[in-house]
């Protein structure tokens, strides 16, 4: 596990602190940023958070830190998404297990793996339990992107960012991509500008993604003098693009798609 603690030290040295002083929130939202290594990472977390050996020493282990290894520890639930999408039943059926008490007389722990998975039927159903938390139920909420997940939900949520693992370049192609799709100052956009960059459906996957990262880091700085709100919009249907493109969506269609997507955005 010793990789997960270098690649992501930031992340467990503000664990560590929230247990040192007592400060751990009933809910907490991991932004994965495409972290690969997110299981090893949660199951580490899950050992904090219930071995209270593991302050002391980081390599400890025990039949505790052994039952989450094997996923066999009876007071965390696992919430995975059934099909396309998280089911209120899932939820109502985590309520009732943890109306009983604690196997172990610590805390019980439900982690939601994708909860941009979550719709507003079942977000609704796990508003209570993030409302009125209970002192001993920590919910941990894993998510690619915290902007796509309902906000109901995410407002609720402490939200820590990981490390990203791979940085993306500043190209000048990708720079020049962003900047035909992003730009506001024009009632259209260069279309044909656009295909030289991307020609085909796989060329603009690789690139729509590089373009994706690099958008996302400049939400906070006012790019093309867009808005936070603007930018975040536009993130959010470039991943559209991205998703339907990986099915065979017909290239030509999506791209229209997105320029009159964006279009829309930018002349807001």
């Amino acid at each position: 596990m010793e990789d997960v603690f270098k690649e992501q030290q930031i992340f467990f040295d503000f664990i560590i602190n929230e247990l040192k002083n007592k400060k751990i929130s009933h809910a907490y939202l991991i932004e994965t940023y495409d972290y690969d290594n997110i299981d090893n990472l949660v199951t580490e977390l899950l050992k904090f958070l219930l071995c209270s050996d593991k302050l002391n020493d980081y390599s400890h282990e025990c039949k505790i830190c052994h039952l989450i290894d094997k996923k066999e520890y009876p007071d965390i639930k696992y919430i995975r998404p059934d099909g396309s999408s998280i089911k209120k039943e899932q939820l109502l059926s985590l309520m009732d297990e943890f109306k009983n008490k604690s196997m172990y007389n610590n805390k019980q722990i439900y982690v939601i793996e994708d909860a941009t998975k979550l719709n507003q039927s079942s977000a609704n159903t796990m508003l209570k339990f993030l409302e009125e938390p209970e002192e001993n139920i920590i919910a941990i909420l894993i998510a690619n992107n915290r902007y796509k997940v309902i906000d109901t939900i995410l407002s609720r949520c402490q939200v820590i960012s990981l490390q990203k693992n791979d940085k993306c370049e500043e190209s000048e192609e990708i720079n020049e991509l962003l900047n035909i799709i992003c730009d506001n100052n024009k009632n259209f956009l260069d279309l044909d500008k656009l295909m030289e960059i991307i020609p085909d459906r796989l060329n603009a996957l690789d690139k729509l993604k590089q373009a994706e990262k690099l958008l996302f880091n400049r939400i906070n700085n006012k790019y093309l003098n867009l808005t936070s709100a603007q930018i975040i919009s536009i993130i959010s249907i470039i991943e559209t693009v991205i998703e339907r493109l990986e099915f065979n969506v017909n290239y030509k269609l999506m791209i229209d798609y997105m320029l009159i997507s964006v279009l829309e955005v930018t002349k807001q």
